[in-house]
């Protein structure tokens, strides 16, 4: 599976993200995933392993209300959430 990202957000996306972010007090990362030819996807771990880390940012640690949250706007919006240290 490889997950970057996520780009060109609808804006009913991007405003349930910082609508999140506010509510909770969290920065959120949104990341897009997909599944990808397990021949491909083992040369791009290879190559991704070689560029090392993309983003370096520090998890934060919700409580379990906020972590609610987060996964359920993942599953609504077909994301993977992130929350991080700003």
């Amino acid at each position: 599976m490889l997950c970057d990202i996520a780009r060109n957000l609808a804006d009913d996306k991007l405003e349930r993200i910082k609508t999140l972010e506010s509510d909770l007090g969290l920065t959120i990362v949104a990341f897009s995933c997909r599944s990808l030819d397990p021949a491909r996807e083992e040369r791009l771990r290879e190559v991704m392993q070689q560029l090392g880390p993309q983003l370096q940012a520090e998890p934060a640690a919700p409580d379990e209300a906020q972590l609610g949250r987060i996964r359920e706007a993942e599953q609504t919006m077909g994301l993977s959430l992130v929350a991080v240290r700003a």
